[in-house]
C-alpha cells in the first residue's frame, strides 16, 4: 500500500550539525517518542559511506515506529537504504527530475521537493510530488533570507497536497503560522536544540493536533460504546486507550483491519469501530 502524509503532521529533519552533540539516532528516538510523524535525513558532509550506514539504521528505526522516513538529495541513496521517500530541493532537481525520481523509487515512494516563493509553490502543486515544503518562513541560521507568513492563507487555499511550513518555526511563532491555516510544520533546530526533545516534540504535536476539526466517531469495545471527539487514526485510539495490540481485533467500516495498516486508516465523521478485546472481559 503506498505511504500517505496526512494533515497535522510533525516533520524533523535531522542533521547532526545542530544537534548539540546528540547522535542522529537517540534524536530520533527521543523525537518518535514525542510524536514526530516524519523525519527527514540531511546530512551535507559525512562520506557516503557513513551516510548509507546512518540511513539503514534511522529506516530501520521508523519502520519499527511507523514513522515515515526521508532522505535529503539523493533517491539513490533513499532507495539503497529503503527509505520510504526523498526530499529535493531546487538545486537537485536540476540532477534528478521528477520524472526520473519517480523511476527510481517507484510509484508507492514519497517524492518532497522545497519551494522558496509563491511562484515555486504554484509550479509545484501541478507536479506529481507527494508534498512540498515552503520557506524559510522566518529568520534562520540556514538561510540568509526569509519569507514571512503573508502568503500562507493563499498558498492554503490552492494548495492540492500537504504543505510543509519550515524556517525558523519556533513557540513563540507557531500561533502566526497556525491562526494563518498552516495544517504542517518542519523543524529542525526548534526540536534538535530542545533540552528536552521528546517533550518538545510533544508540545508540538499537541499543538497541531488541536487544529483538527473535530469529528464524532462511535467506538465499541467489546459491545461498549464510546465517543470518539477528535480526528485520530486507528493506532493513535490504541495508544491513546492504552490497549495491547496484540489482544484486539478490530473492525472499521465492516472490514477486519490489519495491525500494519492501523496507522493509515484515520477515523471520519459517521465512521463503525469495532474493537475486540480478548483479554479482560472478551
Amino acid at each position: 500500500m503506498a505511504l500517505k502524509i496526512d494533515n497535522y503532521s510533525l516533520y524533523l529533519v535531522i542533521s547532526e550539525e545542530y544537534s548539540l552533540g546528540k547522535t542522529a539516532l537517540e534524536v530520533a528516538r527521543q523525537a518518535i517518542s514525542g510524536g514526530v510523524d516524519i523525519i527527514q535525513l540531511r546530512e551535507k558532509n559525512k562520506p557516503k559511506d557513513e551516510l548509507l550506514k546512518l540511513a539503514r539504521e534511522l529506516s530501520k528505526i521508523c519502520n519499527e515506529e511507523r514513522v515515515i522516513f526521508i532522505v535529503n538529495d539523493d533517491p539513490l541513496i533513499a532507495k539503497e537504504t529503503q527509505a520510504d521517500g526523498v526530499h529535493l530541493g531546487q538545486g537537485d532537481l536540476q540532477k534528478f527530475s521528477l520524472a526520473k525520481a519517480r523511476a527510481l523509487l517507484g510509484r508507492d515512494k514519497i517524492i518532497g521537493v522545497s519551494t522558496h516563493s509563491l511562484d515555486e509553490f504554484k509550479s509545484a502543486n501541478q507536479d506529481e510530488v507527494d508534498y512540498i515544503a515552503y520557506g524559510p518562513i522566518f529568520p534562520t541560521k540556514t538561510k540568509d533570507y526569509f519569507l514571512g507568513a503573508k502568503d500562507i492563507k493563499e498558498i492554503m487555499a490552492i494548495a492540492r497536497k500537504p504543505v510543509f511550513f519550515i524556517g525558523g518555526v519556533d513557540l513563540n511563532n507557531l500561533d502566526e503560522l497556525l491562526s494563518a491555516g498552516a495544517k504542517n510544520i518542519a523543524l529542525i533546530r526548534g526540536i534538535m536544540q530542545s533540552e528536552d526533545i521528546k517533550a518538545a516534540s510533544r508540545i508540538f504535536k499537541n499543538r497541531l493536533i488541536q487544529q483538527r476539526k473535530p469529528v464524532t466517531v462511535i467506538v465499541r469495545i467489546n459491545g461498549k460504546a464510546e465517543v470518539v471527539a477528535e480526528k485520530i487514526n486507528i493506532l493513535e485510539l490504541v495508544k491513546h486507550k492504552n490497549l495491547l495490540a496484540e489482544n484486539i481485533v478490530i473492525e472499521h467500516n465492516l472490514r477486519i483491519v490489519p495491525k500494519n495498516e492501523w496507522w493509515q486508516v484515520n477515523l471520519n465523521e459517521n465512521d463503525t469501530l469495532e474493537i475486540v478485546n480478548f483479554m479482560g472481559g472478551g
